[in-house]
């Protein structure tokens, strides 16, 4: 099991129980974890978190968790989000992934899966081994695989930490021609069958940040049929 070093962990749900549940669990295997009861709260919370992982209730009073989550993004958090709710339809999922959400979970769950999830998260954040030269550079283009950064000629762009690792993945391997499966078994290590379309949000997003024109992208290109793609003449 991965040392938590005391990583902190926000959930926000208006639920008591779960909260108290998720609090017990997680506390109990060394991670700090912080409780905000609402919507509000928990964009106040998730403005002021500097790292860790983000547990986010959809179904609240007042402001949801799509809402919440979409703010975030808006506001250049970059912290990975589990959404957590008991919609488990296709359409949620998508609009939970769409507004930036890296993970999906339903009600009810078991302690254990959610820690797993919270993992998988924490192991796709940068290495501090990676050597300091550790730069991919396609065009105007730059990533800082230490470091975790992006920049688009002078300009640095925020991306969450699937975003990050959708377009690593791409820019490694320029042309090389990659399924959605593909990209989500390198980048997610329990690959969910259910969330093999769900990657074209991330893709989505992540265009809106990095194409000048995300309706005729220039470096993430889709090949129809198959997949995706990094742009090999950059």
């Amino acid at each position: 099991m991965l040392s938590n070093n005391g990583k902190s962990i926000l959930v926000v749900d208006d639920n008591d129980s779960i909260r108290s549940m998720v609090r017990n669990y997680l506390g109990k295997k060394g991670y700090a974890v912080i409780e905000a009861s609402d919507g509000v709260q928990g964009l106040e919370k998730g403005l002021s978190l500097k790292s860790g992982v983000i547990v986010l209730d959809v179904m609240m009073p007042g402001m949801d968790g799509f809402k919440v989550c979409h703010l975030l993004r808006e506001k250049g958090v970059t912290i990975p989000i589990i959404m957590l709710t008991e919609r488990t339809r296709i359409e949620d999922k998508v609009t939970g992934f769409t507004e930036g959400a890296d993970d999906y979970l339903g009600k009810p769950f078991d302690p254990v899966e959610l820690e797993l999830r919270i993992q998988a998260l924490f192991r796709r954040e940068p290495d501090s081994q990676t050597t300091s030269d550790s730069v991919i550079r396609r065009g105007d283009l730059e990533l800082d695989l230490k470091r975790h950064k992006v920049k688009l000629g002078d300009r640095e762009v925020l991306l969450t930490p699937m975003e990050f690792s959708i377009l690593r993945f791409l820019a490694s391997n320029p042309g090389h021609v990659y399924s959605r499966q593909d990209i989500l078994a390198a980048i997610w290590e329990t690959a969910y069958e259910g969330y093999k379309r769900n990657i074209d949000p991330h893709v989505n997003r992540l265009r809106t940040k990095i194409e000048e024109n995300p309706k005729k992208p220039k470096h993430v290109l889709t090949v129809w049929g198959v997949g995706y793609k990094f742009n090999e003449a950059l």
